[in-house]
């Protein structure tokens, strides 16, 4: 299906599994229903603040496109006006956000960015000022990193010769990735993307920036 074309065509990509799978490593502090609870709470987080922004600064990005086999999530995505690309099985990550990059370009986007929906604190400011500084560079790849290494931002052009290297310091790999395309790289750490939520400790840091949060748990 083919959307209308944008004066600003960016998509917002968002990898979510099904709730009740996330959040494993944190199983000998949060029961099942905990983690699931958590994972749906940091995820509409992230989709209220891109509301909020698009709100403050329209055209900054086109549509939230949120890639996922779970119903539940559709639901929850459908309910902030995201897009919902349903995978017909749970496949790894990389094979999922290659789907939502394919799609924005087939449906005439010319730039995605990739965030995940378990970041503890992102700030509007730090989302807006990574798609901008990728709105002004061409054929490029904008890359933040995680506390661990790992990319918690990733704005691409597109189309793009990027295979995505999502894993274990993939912040390096993509990197290589660039750097073997012949893709321009800009590193762009920003502190409110920098801390997801995987461990007991990640778990006391929310706590800490999000009382509010961390209580419905």
């Amino acid at each position: 299906m083919k959307f209308r074309n944008y004066q600003n065509r960016t998509t917002i990509l968002i990898p979510m599994r099904a709730l009740n799978e996330g959040k494993s490593r944190l199983s000998n502090v949060l029961s099942p229903s905990s983690r699931s609870r958590l994972v749906e709470l940091l995820f509409s987080q992230l989709l209220k603040k891109l509301n909020i922004l698009r709100c403050q600064f329209p055209g900054i990005f086109s549509d939230v496109v949120v890639i996922t086999p779970c119903k539940k999530v559709k639901d929850l995505s459908e309910e902030f006006n995201a897009i919902v690309l349903e995978e017909p099985m749970p496949n790894n990550l990389n094979s999922a956000l290659t789907l939502g990059l394919r799609w924005s370009d087939e449906n005439d986007y010319n730039s995605s960015l990739i965030i995940p929906g378990d970041i503890i604190d992102p700030l509007t400011k730090d989302i807006k000022k990574i798609i901008t500084l990728g709105k002004k560079a061409s054929e490029c790849m904008i890359i933040s990193p995680s506390i661990d290494f790992g990319t918690n931002a990733l704005f691409l052009n597109l189309p793009t010769k990027m295979n995505l290297k999502f894993g274990p310091n993939s912040f390096f790999e993509h990197q290589k990735e660039a750097e073997k395309k012949s893709i321009k790289t800009i590193i762009a750490p920003l502190d409110s993307l920098k801390d997801d939520l995987d461990t007991g400790k990640d778990l006391r840091l929310l706590k800490t920036k999000k009382p509010s949060l961390f209580k419905k748990i």
